[in-house]
């Protein structure tokens, strides 16, 4: 993916492009929907063994290989655990929340830009939930959470 989403936008709704063109033209800026698909890249693109990712989140093992091949949609707070725990960019961070049905990060809500400053500052899930604790907002990590 090369060009920005305005980009995109505008040659959409150029009046002398047709959508086939379009399509031909931009077939390598479309995200998958396929969430196999992109867990599998996510944990590819991470270099981290997938033991590693496993414990670091605190996902289970039999609960993480379930959101991996799609079998299972994780809650929103997995999902933010296993992007932040793999270093994912905020975009690829706000697909993996979109992929699972949830609600994407705000900036608008407090919880959610210490998140993503997290995320940007390329701070681990211990530092996110360190801060998110400091400043009296819900952690990521549930107490007593067995897979979810």
């Amino acid at each position: 993916m090369t060009k920005k989403t305005d980009e995109l936008m505008k040659a959409l709704k150029d009046e002398k492009g047709s959508l086939k063109e379009y399509l031909s033209e931009n077939k390598g800026e479309f995200v998958s929907n396929d969430v196999r698909d992109f867990w599998n890249r996510m944990v590819k693109q991470s270099g981290m063994p997938k033991v590693e990712i496993i414990d670091r989140s605190g996902c289970g093992y039999n609960y993480f290989y379930c959101i991996i091949n799609g079998k299972k949609t994780p809650s929103r707070e997995k999902t933010l655990s296993l992007a932040l725990t793999m270093h994912l960019s905020l975009d690829d961070c706000q697909q993996a929340l979109k992929l699972s049905g949830k609600a994407p990060l705000y900036p608008r809500s407090k919880r959610d830009s210490i998140i993503i400053y997290g995320i940007e500052h390329g701070q681990s899930l211990d530092e996110v939930c360190a801060e998110l604790d400091r400043h009296g907002e819900k952690s990521l990590r549930n107490i007593g959470e067995r897979n979810g």
